[in-house]
């Protein structure tokens, strides 16, 4: 009877160890950035004669200035991803992202971002302000701001433009999310490069 009872005992131990080291494991965290199809993206541009431009650090509203990847169930409920994080700080990495884009489309190398010397003449400023960019996990992910056009000492403003991007995600996954927040990036990205575009056809 009590050799049972230590058996018991011990089947018992045994089990409660495997459900304390269970509760104790979590899933891996996994980190991502937001980055172009590099199939798109031509030979770095080499020329010093394309236009001098200054893009400022993109602004985030306070939902999306942290380190979850934000998405949202519904109208009303938001999600953040417990161990599906950005890489680095969302609004550089936007910002770092738009200005791949225009060097190539520019052909420049003259294209920084915020901070730049007090010494630098640009030729054109750009701010970038975004009221919504997330989505739902295997549906519709929205890109929505506003947009401004400054000159070269950012004193006057030559252009300004609402914005609102939309695609959709083909499965639930935080990769696939963060592709279509890629792909949206550079739908803007290309959007400012018709804005720059047509304010140099107009000087």
């Amino acid at each position: 009877m009590k050799s049972d009872q230590k058996m018991l005992r011990r089947i018992w131990m045994g089990c409660l160890l495997v459900l304390m080291a269970a509760c104790g494991s979590s899933p891996k965290t996994e980190f991502y950035e937001l980055n172009a199809d590099m199939s798109s993206i031509s030979q770095a541009a080499n020329l010093s004669e394309g236009p001098a431009i200054g893009v400022w650090q993109v602004e985030l509203p306070n939902l999306l200035d942290r380190s979850e990847i934000v998405t949202r169930d519904n109208q009303y409920k938001i999600a953040l991803g417990d161990f599906s994080w950005w890489a680095s700080d969302l609004s550089q990495n936007m910002s770092l992202l738009i200005v791949t884009q225009l060097s190539q489309s520019l052909q420049s190398n003259r294209i920084v971002t915020s901070p730049w010397p007090s010494y630098r003449k640009n030729d054109c400023q750009i701010i970038v302000r975004v009221q919504r960019f997330d989505g739902e996990l295997g549906g519709e992910v929205v890109l929505r701001g506003l947009w401004s056009l400054l000159d070269g000492d950012g004193t006057e403003e030559l252009n300004r433009q609402v914005f609102e991007f939309k695609t959709n995600t083909s499965d639930l996954t935080y990769q696939e999310m963060v592709a279509a927040m890629s792909r949206l990036t550079v739908q803007l990205s290309e959007q400012l490069v018709d804005g720059i575009i047509d304010q140099q056809a107009m000087q």
